[in-house]
């Protein structure tokens, strides 16, 4: 961790991409200096203290049946209440919410981020009552062309699923724009590896970086 006391705190919410998921489903996931907020604590220097948050089928909202735990609003206000006080929130869901069991739209994962950015809002609030700089971060697009994708994904995600990746990015950007946030297109600049969901090794530097510059600019 980093010790500077003065380091603004910079808390990277999502799922396997933030956990950094390999896409060959060799190894687990990638070592802490690959993955993405490993990335960025590099990038940024000590003058910011990069807390890795990332779980494995993290939803925006949603109760996975599957698998417990995995409600990102229900898990983030205590996370908050851990980290605190928090300078920046990067969040960057909404992968998981496309799966078939969920049935959403883009434009449903996009309104359940809003949600979420309201409860930072209201929790990571600190004793100045100065509220965290908050970045929502658009996955990446869902790839069922890919060669493990069949393997491993088929019956998770639908082609129309596919499609509905395509439309986060604008739908996460309207909200962003409606509550005053700041936002990236990760598939601008990442995409995925084999199997069709995951950030590829080299993706992982290319978000770091962007992520770098938007916390950077003035």
């Amino acid at each position: 961790m980093n010790t500077h006391p003065d380091a603004v705190t910079v808390l990277c919410y999502g799922d396997s991409n933030t956990w950094g998921q390999r896409p060959e489903k060799k190894g687990g996931r990638f070592p802490s200096n690959v993955r993405w907020p490993g990335k960025l604590q590099d990038i940024l220097g000590d003058d910011y203290y990069v807390i890795e948050e990332g779980l494995n089928s993290r939803t925006t909202d949603l109760e996975y049946y599957k698998k417990p735990g995995r409600n990102g609003k229900t898990y983030l206000i205590p996370c908050i209440e851990s980290h605190r006080p928090i300078g920046i929130v990067a969040i960057m869901l909404g992968t998981n919410d496309l799966k078939t069991t969920f049935g959403r739209s883009a434009t449903d994962v996009a309104e359940a981020l809003r949600g979420l950015v309201r409860d930072v809002r209201e929790t990571a609030v600190d004793k100045e009552g100065k509220i965290p700089r908050i970045i929502l971060i658009s996955p990446i697009l869902i790839d069922d062309t890919a060669e493990l994708f069949s393997m491993f994904y088929a019956e998770n995600y639908s082609h129309e699923a596919v499609m509905k990746s395509q439309d986060l990015a604008g739908e996460i950007q309207k909200v962003a724009n409606e509550e005053a946030c700041f936002f990236i297109d990760a598939a601008s600049v990442a995409e995925p590896g084999v199997d069709g969901i995951h950030f590829k090794k080299e993706s992982h530097p290319a978000l770091a970086t962007l992520v770098a510059k938007t916390i950077s600019a003035p």
